[in-house]
């Protein structure tokens, strides 16, 4: 068992071994709960939403009503970290949850597709602040060495609902009613409050931390209304279309040096790049998965269910990154460990973007991204733990923020990107474009690499906290 002593006595006392030890357990189970409400909507409502279209004549605002929950959730997510670190996540949390469940009750009563996307609006402000907000309670309240473990079960808390949640949402719909898919969530996001609401109450405000700025809020609201213009034009290619996409381009990147760390778009070593990993390996996978199964229909006839198995394949294999990673030994270097990641990742992805081109069988595409995701399942919490390491106490939640947002942009310009290239070749080579996005999706990956490579800062010289709990050779 590991040991540590009082910060006011000599006295050595047991440290705690497991996430659900007393004191641990409402922060574990709490923080996954809710993770996994989030995770069980973003499926379902990709499951359920042409039948939503269809009862509200609205798929001229299809892509929107899943962009402005992109869009909105940048905009929490920044507010979310500041706030955080201001004012303690509790308020953080409780604000975006019951945000969140207000945008369900708007979606499941929805009388038009415009009053859905509110709603869906409601749902991604919602869960940016609370997701950034969560992370800010397991650094406060679950010890270092014990951190890798919560973020294997916060990953498990994505797979259930990736294997369950389209079944579900077939039954629900088939069944009761597509509004059920929304209304039917909103009680548990209570439930999970409830969960949580001891480690909320043990939290701490940060009361030196600087208020957000109205700049930095105006920068978030134009990466927001940057990133709903990328996902309502991003197959759209001609005339106007080009600038309007350029002019939003242009925003996200100015957005990002005013939103992330400094230095992060040059890679600088340290905590830059480590957002930098996040940000490569967001937009790759996101890239890569949003025509995968579209490909398999198309070039060797899956059924939508067979298609699927893309998805469910890189969720089991992500998980299970994610499980390796968080029984390594407290002293594992985690820099090693990212790296070790983002390179299985990358070489996978690009023997899957060569399969692709010379016509391989289905099977092995989907044998061969499934495995590479496998790589994000380890790099992926490593970001999330190094980022804490890196941070100041009171910058976690700040920090925290950076990490998804630049996840956020780097998605919303890797999906542009794709979906430009796929509108460019799809309508008279089609075999040119599902290539064409691959290869999109394996650059934007190998980006992760060579940040991975520069992440690691020198070592302190002196005495130091290496002998602390959980504090390893890269801490």
């Amino acid at each position: 068992m590991a040991v540590s002593a009082r910060p006011d006595t000599d006295e050595v006392v047991a440290a705690p071994t497991s996430i659900f030890a007393p004191g641990l357990r409402s922060a574990s189970v709490g923080a996954a709960g809710l993770i996994a409400l989030f995770a069980l909507e973003y499926i379902a409502v990709t499951a359920a939403m042409p039948t939503v279209a269809t009862a509200l004549d609205g798929y001229a605002l299809y892509n929107l009503a899943f962009g402005a929950t992109v869009a909105a959730s940048v905009v929490g997510m920044v507010v979310g970290g500041w706030w955080s670190d201001r004012g303690g996540p509790r308020p953080v949390v409780v604000a975006g949850s019951f945000l969140f469940a207000a945008g369900l009750v708007v979606a499941g009563l929805a009388p038009t597709m415009e009053v859905l996307v509110l709603g869906r609006a409601l749902q991604g402000l919602g869960s940016g602040l609370s997701i950034v907000a969560v992370y800010v309670v397991i650094a406060q309240r679950i010890p270092d060495h014990l951190r890798p473990a919560v973020f294997s079960l916060l990953a498990a808390a994505w797979v259930v609902p990736g294997l369950a949640g389209p079944l579900l949402t077939g039954l629900v719909v088939e069944h009761l009613s597509w509004r059920w898919v929304f209304l039917g969530v909103a009680p548990f996001v209570l439930l999970s409050l409830l969960l949580f609401r001891r480690a909320l109450r043990a939290t701490e405000a940060g009361a030196e931390s600087p208020y957000l700025r109205p700049a930095t809020i105006a920068w978030a609201v134009a990466a927001a209304l940057s990133v709903g213009v990328l996902n309502l034009a991003g197959e759209r290619i001609e005339g106007v279309e080009w600038a309007v996409g350029g002019v939003a381009v242009v925003l996200l990147v100015m957005a990002g040096l005013r939103l992330l760390p400094s230095g992060t778009l040059l890679l600088r070593r340290g905590l830059p790049s480590v957002v930098g990993v996040r940000a490569a390996l967001g937009g790759s996978f996101v890239a890569a998965e949003a025509y995968l199964p579209l490909m398999l229909r198309d070039e060797h006839g899956y059924s939508p269910a067979q298609a699927g198995a893309v998805l469910a394949a890189a969720s089991v294999a992500w998980a299970s990154g994610s499980w390796v990673q968080g029984r390594l030994p407290a002293t594992a270097d985690r820099y090693r460990v990212m790296l070790l990641g983002v390179v299985v990742f990358t070489v996978l992805m690009s023997l899957m973007g060569l399969t692709v081109w010379g016509g391989g069988p289905g099977w092995l595409v989907i044998a061969l991204y499934g495995l590479s995701t496998f790589g994000v399942g380890l790099a992926y919490p490593t970001t999330t733990l190094l980022t804490m390491r890196l941070s100041p106490e009171a910058e976690i939640g700040r920090n925290s923020s950076a990490l998804a947002v630049g996840e956020a942009l780097s998605s919303a310009v890797g999906l542009a990107v794709a979906g430009v290239v796929f509108g460019l070749y799809y309508a008279t080579q089609p075999h040119a474009a599902f290539v064409g996005t691959m290869a999109v999706a394996v650059g934007v990956g190998a980006l992760s690499v060579l940040s991975a490579a520069r992440a690691r800062t020198p070592e302190p010289r002196g005495p130091g906290l290496r002998g602390a709990v959980g504090v390893g050779p890269d801490a």
